[in-house]
């Protein structure tokens, strides 16, 4: 009888360890309340994100559009610069010819002037 005392007595510990160490059932329960709440906060969490993702995609699409368009119209007045200085250029090599011709024009009456005077 000892035997069977013992082991019987070895079971019920057993046991009792396995109840201190196993999840009860009231905790059990607990977690899978908390699945829906916590389901429900994740998308919640994942909502706000996709909105800020969004809302800054838009920001930087505008930053785009606007830094774009500053360049464009600072390109835009540097041509417009460009061209004024070419034309101005050509001007003044127009200006530069037609004295050249004065200036040689006048250089063939003096020494007409010479020849006749000397």
């Amino acid at each position: 009888m000892d035997e069977i005392g013992f082991l019987k007595k070895l079971h019920e510990e057993e046991l009792r360890d396995l109840e201190v160490s196993a999840p009860s059932p009231a905790g059990l329960a607990e977690v899978e309340v908390c699945k829906p709440e916590l389901t429900a906060a994740l998308r919640e969490i994942r909502t706000q994100y996709e909105s800020i993702a969004v809302k800054n995609l838009q920001e930087a699409e505008e930053w785009y559009k606007s830094k774009f368009a500053d360049l464009s119209d600072a390109a835009n007045r540097n041509h417009e610069a460009l061209r004024l200085a070419k034309q101005e250029m050509n001007e003044s090599r127009r200006q530069i010819q037609s004295l050249t011709c004065e200036v040689d024009g006048l250089k063939g009456v003096v020494r007409a002037g010479e020849c006749l005077g000397g």
